[in-house]
C-alpha cells in the first residue's frame, strides 16, 4: 500500500499549478488500418490483493479473476499469508486507520498473526516442521488457479512491523526455503514456477532501519533465492515516490552496481493524487528507464508494482473508485502503458476490499468493467495503426485476432476534472508520529500544465481495410459510463471492407467496438 503520509504533503510541493479547462468541441477524428499490424497488444492486467478474502465477509474471486484476464498478482497487503514474521497489533496506529472498525480490525490481527509462515523465530530454518505453510498454500493455488502468475513480495504489509529483522542471514534462509516450496516442492510443497521476488515495499514508510541495513538484507536475500534457482527474478524496492532521488534509489542501485548484485527488475508506485494525469506512468517510467540504463542496468525491467487514480483508501473516495471517471482513467492508462519502458503493472488493488475492483457480493464495478474492456483487447493481440488519440486523455487502441475473423477497438476518454486541485489525505497525528517521514522535502513529478481538451465530445471513426475483404460482418459497441457497465448500446450488421461511425461519447467514457466476420 501506497506510504499514506504522503498523500497529505503532495499539494504543498513545488509543482507547476496549471489549470485545466473543458472545452466542448467537435468530434475527435479517428482512423483504424486493419490491414496493418504494428504489433502486439501489450497485457498490463495485473492486480495487488488476492483472490480469495483478505478478511472476513468478503467474496472468493477466482472466477472474477479469471474473467478479467488477470495476469499477474502481487502478494503485498496480504495481512499474514506470504509474510515471514509480521506482526500485528490491534492498537497500531496505522492498522486503526486503514480499519477502524474495532470488531473487524481485531480479526484481522488475530488472522494475520496465525498466517505468518515463520511464527517462531527461535526455530530452525532448515526444518520444514518450522514453517506455517498452510495460509499462503491456500492464497498461492487459488492465485494459480486464477490463472496468473505469482509476483511475490518479500515483506510486510501496511500496519505490520516495520523494524529490520533480528537476523538477516537467517531472514534470507527462510526466503530461500520458501521459493523451495513453491518451485521445487521442499515441505511437501509446489512446482508453482513463481519467477519475480520483489523485495520490500516503499522502504521510505515500510522499513524503520537504515538504509545500509536495506542494502544488506537484499544482498543477502538476493544471493540466497539465486541459490535456488539462477534463473529467478530478484529485484525491488516498491519505491512509493519513484521521482525522488536518495538511499531507496539512486543508493539502492550504486550498492547493487557497486557489489555486482544481481537487479533483474527496479519497481515503483504512483498514485495521481496530485495531478489526475493518466500520462504520469508513462513520463515516471522514461525517467526510471533512463536512469537504470545510467546506473548499469539496461537489461533491467522497469515494474509499475502500484497504481491508481487516488490512493485514498476511506469512505470519502469510495464513489471516486469505483466510478466511471476512474474507469476511463484506467482504460487510458493502460493504452498508454502500450508504448511505455515499463514491462508490467499491478493494480492497487483487484479485490473486494478498500480501493478494489468489486463488491461485497463479487459485483462489478465500473472499474473492473474497464479491466474487462482490455481483456477483451487482449483476444485481439494483433495491434493494428490507430490515429486520432493523444497523451492528454484521449486514448484509442485497435486490435485484429489471428485468424482476421475479429477486429476491435477501445476508446477511452478521460479529463482531468476543470479546476482541478490535488487530492488531499491528511494522515491522523498518530499515523504522522509513527511514520516521521518528511514527504515535503521530497521530489515528486511536475505537473504537465496548459492542458486543453479540443474535439473529444465524440468520434468520427474510420476502419478500413477490413480483413474479410466485402464480406458480411456485425458490429457490437458496448460502453461505460455514468450510466452504463459496458453495456451493449448498438448491434448492426454491415458489408463491405470499410466501416464508418459517428458518435458523441463525453468523458468520462469508455467505449469497445467489436467487428466480427
Amino acid at each position: 500500500m501506497r506510504s499514506r503520509i504522503a498523500f497529505g504533503f503532495v499539494v504543498l510541493l513545488c509543482v507547476a499549478s496549471g489549470s485545466s479547462p473543458f472545452a466542448q468541441g467537435q468530434s475527435r477524428v479517428i482512423h483504424i488500418d486493419a490491414g496493418k499490424v504494428t504489433g502486439r497488444i501489450r497485457s498490463f492486467q495485473g492486480v495487488n490483493g488476492q483472490p480469495t478474502p483478505v478478511m472476513a465477509g468478503l467474496p472468493n474471486l477466482v472466477t472474477q479473476y479469471k474473467d478479467l484476464h488477470i495476469d499477474f498478482v502481487r502478494t503485498h497487503d496480504f495481512m499474514g499469508p506470504t509474510e515471514i514474521d509480521s506482526r500485528y497489533a490491534n492498537d497500531d496506529p496505522l492498522l486503526a486507520w486503514l480499519v477502524p472498525n474495532d470488531e473487524a480490525r481485531a480479526k484481522l490481527v488475530t488472522a494475520g498473526n496465525e498466517s505468518t509462515i515463520f511464527p517462531d523465530w527461535s526455530a530452525d530454518a532448515e526444518k520444514p516442521e518450522s514453517y506455517r505453510f498452510g495460509p499462503t498454500d491456500r492464497v498461492i493455488q487459488a492465485i494459480r488457479e486464477t490463472g496468473a502468475q505469482v509476483y511475490y513480495r518479500v515483506g510486510r504489509s501496511w500496519g505490520a512491523n516495520r523494524n529490520p529483522p533480528a537476523d538477516f542471514h537467517k531472514f534470507a534462509e527462510i526466503v530461500k526455503h520458501i521459493a523451495m516450496h513453491y518451485n521445487q516442492g521442499w515441505a511437501n510443497g509446489f512446482h508453482d514456477n513463481i519467477r519475480y521476488w520483489e523485495f520490500w515495499n516503499e522502504p521510505e514508510t515500510f522499513w524503520s532501519g537504515t538504509p545500509d541495513q536495506f542494502y544488506s538484507l537484499y544482498e543477502k536475500t538476493v544471493r540466497a533465492l539465486k541459490s535456488v534457482d539462477a534463473s529467478l527474478k530478484v529485484g525491488g524496492d516498491a519505491k512509493a515516490i519513484p521521482t525522488d532521488g536518495g538511499p531507496y534509489r539512486e543508493g539502492f542501485l550504486n550498492y547493487c552496481a557497486a557489489h555486482k548484485l544481481p537487479l533483474d527488475f527496479y519497481s515503483w508506485h504512483t498514485y495521481a493524487d496530485g495531478s489526475a494525469d493518466p500520462y504520469d506512468a508513462v513520463r515516471i517510467g522514461k525517467e526510471i528507464r533512463d536512469l537504470l540504463d545510467s546506473k548499469g542496468f539496461p537489461k533491467a525491467e522497469s515494474i509499475l508494482s502500484e497504481w491508481n487514480l487516488s490512493a485514498d483508501f476511506t469512505d470519502v473516495e469510495k464513489q471516486l473508485l469505483r466510478g466511471p471517471e476512474n474507469a476511463a482513467y484506467i482504460d487510458t492508462v493502460l493504452t498508454y502503458l502500450q508504448d511505455s519502458t515499463i514491462s508490467q503493472a499491478e493494480f492497487y488493488r483487484g479485490d473486494a476490499t478498500w480501493m478494489g475492483l468489486f463488491g461485497l457480493h463479487g459485483e462489478y464495478f465500473k472499474t473492473a468493467y474497464a479491466f474487462k474492456a482490455m481483456a477483451l483487447m487482449l483476444q485481439t493481440p494483433q495491434r493494428l495503426e490507430a490515429t486520432g488519440g493523444d497523451t492528454i486523455g484521449f486514448a484509442v487502441l485497435a486490435g485484429r485476432s489471428a485468424d482476421g475473423k475479429t477486429v476491435q477497438v477501445l476508446i477511452s476518454n478521460y479529463e482531468i476534472p476543470p479546476g482541478y486541485k490535488p487530492h488531499q489525505m491528511p494522515p491522523p497525528a498518530a499515523v504522522q508520529a509513527v511514520l516521521n517521514v518528511d514527504f515535503s522535502s521530497m521530489k515528486f513529478l511536475p505537473r504537465r500544465t496548459n492542458i486543453h481538451y479540443v474535439n473529444n465530445s465524440g468520434n468520427s471513426l474510420t476502419i478500413d481495410h477490413l480483413p474479410w475483404g466485402n464480406a458480411p460482418f456485425t458490429v457490437k459497441r458496448f460502453r461505460i459510463t455514468n450510466t452504463e457497465e459496458l453495456a451493449l448500446v448498438e448491434e448492426k450488421k454491415f458489408q463491405g471492407g470499410k466501416l464508418e461511425l459517428s458518435d458523441p461519447l463525453p468523458p468520462p467514457g469508455v467505449e469497445l467496438i467489436i467487428l466480427k466476420r
